[in-house]
């Protein structure tokens, strides 16, 4: 959202590494981070489930709220630097690390009339309900943590978070009146030259998170038809490729399923555009109808059909149904009726016409919603 942002002023990203795809005329300000990151599709940790599990508890009880802190408190502190008093300054935090937001709190508290804050939401921080999506173990662990992130709310001049849903329940737990902006895609790519001889290309590129992303409902459904390799084969680019022959094993279909390594972004939206269907895959049970990940944005703009694996009263299956496409994925009677209109032909595609889910749209949001804010506090 940065790129569409630089229309409306200066633009500084204070990152650990990267920046973003097109960086002209932003500044990137880069704050090592000694304790590193993955990268794409490296996914989660592969140690076993005990030595798994005793690190999320330990991790649990010592980093509040995460390892990142000192991280989050040396970016902050950038602002003292970076901020230009004879300017609107507008700072935005966000990101898979809350850190970044109780740190922005304790600033903000310091300097109160330097800048507007956005307190950004990608995930929920506290209030998660998610299976496979809680941060601490156990459970209720967070609620020591929900005075800090109430602050946060408190303290910020526009709380935004990216879904319908994921509003609701943060203005349930801590008021006040959040902007949904959706993730939404940037540009609709050319369409790419699909081969649509057998067997069809179906792919899934992303993490496997257990509890909450598995395919073993098409696995089943394409066990059931007693489909062939020669008419169909599932293609994953994940973290977990161990987990995925299992559940094609236990399904009685591993000749369909093919496994590969890390890609690039650029080749994973090439084997993207170039499939016969795209996979997403969403937890089923109610507490993740909230969830709503944000490929799905990039494959609604691509215009290739999608197989959708989420909970029937879902705010993704809502939004793929808004773009034209019913077929969501639930049980296996949809899983089967999906995968025959795949192979027939008659799997509509997503199309958002309007540009509802652009990133273009969600930016108009973003400015009318501070041009909204009371004179005191532009």
């Amino acid at each position: 959202m940065a790129q569409l942002l630089r229309e409306h002023g200066q633009v500084t990203v204070i990152c650990a590494d990267g920046g973003c795809e097109d960086c002209d005329n932003i500044e990137i300000v880069h704050v090592p981070d000694c304790l590193g990151g993955s990268s794409v599709f490296s996914g989660r940790s592969q140690m076993g489930f005990l030595s798994t599990w005793l690190r999320r508890v330990a991790s649990s009880f010592l980093f509040w709220p995460d390892r990142q802190r000192t991280w989050s408190r040396q970016a902050v502190a950038r602002l003292n630097t970076l901020l230009d008093p004879r300017s609107r300054n507008i700072v935005v935090t966000s990101g898979p690390i809350f850190s970044v937001h109780s740190e922005m709190q304790r600033w903000v508290s310091i300097n109160p009339d330097r800048a507007l804050w956005v307190l950004d939401f990608r995930d929920l921080w506290t209030n998660e309900i998610a299976p496979g999506l809680q941060r601490r173990i156990p459970a209720f662990l967070s609620l020591f943590e929900r005075p800090m992130e109430q602050r946060c709310h408190d303290t910020a001049d526009v709380v935004t978070t990216v879904g319908e849903e994921l509003a609701l329940l943060l203005k349930k737990d801590f008021g006040g009146s959040p902007t949904v902006l959706y993730n939404g895609y940037l540009n609709k790519p050319s369409p790419e030259v699909v081969d649509f001889s057998h067997p069809l290309a179906i792919r899934y590129l992303g993490t496997i998170i257990p509890g909450l992303r598995s395919p073993k409902l098409l696995f089943q459904a394409a066990a059931e038809m007693q489909l062939t390799s020669k008419e169909i084969c599932f293609e994953f680019w994940c973290n977990d490729s161990a987990r995925i022959i299992n559940e094609a094993v236990v399904a009685g279909v591993p000749d369909l399923v093919k496994c590969h390594g890390a890609v690039s972004q650029t080749e994973a939206r090439r084997q993207s555009l170039s499939a016969g269907a795209n996979i997403i895959l969403n937890a089923l049970v109610p507490e993740s109808d909230q969830v709503v990940t944000g490929k799905v944005f990039e494959l609604i703009a691509m215009g290739r059909p999608v197989l959708a694996v989420t909970g029937q009263g879902s705010e993704l299956r809502k939004i793929l149904a808004s773009c034209g496409m019913p077929n969501c994925i639930w049980d296996r009677e949809t899983a089967s009726l999906a995968l025959k209109a795949l192979l027939t032909g008659h799997l509509t595609p997503p199309n958002d016409s309007g540009g509802r889910f652009s990133r273009q749209r969600s930016v108009a949001i973003f400015c009318k919603t501070l041009q909204g804010l009371p004179k005191a506090k532009i």
